[in-house]
């Protein structure tokens, strides 16, 4: 009896520190930081909050952004970028403008939120991209993004990431920002899963037998 008894604690404990430590992360936070790496036949400057990009009379600024508090496990569609396209260039004869494009890269840090779990290691994703602008002018203009690394994987604080780019919310020319679009989805890592249901899997074993043998 007292082995039993043993054995069933020893399995709760095992359940517990497992769900405590790596299965039942509260939330994390997540914060992005852009690099512009190049703009053909214009310039660029990259600061610690935004990053600019010029070309003739258009400047386009790339923002970051930081967000706290998402559950986990859970899958968000987040903003990973805020967008500003701002211009003194006049429609041409034709409504032509200003016509380029902007390499850049995104970093996508992320931290999980003790307690429970921990803090550190923290983790990082860097999707890259295209931005092009057709056109910019005080009258009118195109804008599109096309990601060239689109995804990526990291774990931070014993939780799993997986971030996509997946949209991009058009900015008003002289107007309303528009954003880059991601997804990150947060889970447990899967050892964690398997040895925390191997835990209550035991504890579950164990009332089973004891059901029958007093049957």
């Amino acid at each position: 009896m007292m082995q039993k008894r043993f054995a069933v604690l020893g399995a709760l404990v095992c359940a517990l520190s497992l769900f405590n430590g790596s299965g039942a992360e509260a939330s994390y936070n997540y914060s992005t930081s852009f690099a512009i790496t190049g703009v053909p036949g214009g310039s660029f400057t990259n600061g610690p909050t935004s990053s600019t990009a010029t070309f003739g009379g258009t400047t386009v600024t790339l923002s970051t952004v930081s967000r706290t508090g998402f559950a986990v496990p859970s899958f968000n569609s987040v903003n990973i970028g805020d967008v500003a396209i701002t211009t003194t260039t006049p429609p041409g004869p034709q409504g032509q403008g200003d016509t380029f494009t902007i390499n850049y890269s995104d970093t996508i840090s992320l931290t999980n939120v003790p307690p429970p779990g921990a803090a550190t290691p923290l983790g990082s994703v860097t999707l890259t991209g295209t931005m092009s602008l057709t056109n910019i002018s005080t009258g009118t203009g195109q804008q599109s993004n096309v990601y060239l690394i689109s995804t990526g994987s990291t774990t931070a604080g014993t939780i799993g990431f997986t971030v996509n780019g997946v949209n991009f919310s058009f900015a008003t020319v002289n107007g309303a920002p528009g954003s880059l679009g991601g997804s990150i989805n947060a889970v447990p890592e899967p050892t964690s899963i398997v040895m925390l249901g191997l835990g209550i899997g035991t504890i579950g074993m164990i009332g089973i037998r004891r059901r029958f043998r007093s049957a």
